[in-house]
């Protein structure tokens, strides 16, 4: 990738945004997580479940 291109795109715009709470991003992934566990453990308790 030619040298240009790569500072023009890393180049730092000098604002600091300061976080006051959490991004949708985060809710949206904490979320995910918390359904992926839930499916996981129900999965893996069915399957050692002894009939």
């Amino acid at each position: 990738m030619p040298l240009t291109i790569m500072t023009a795109a890393n180049s730092h715009s000098d604002v600091i945004n300061v976080r006051t709470h959490p991004e949708w991003s985060d809710i949206a992934l904490f979320v995910f997580a918390i359904g992926a566990i839930w499916f996981l453990r129900r999965a893996m308790r069915r399957r050692n479940r002894k009939d």
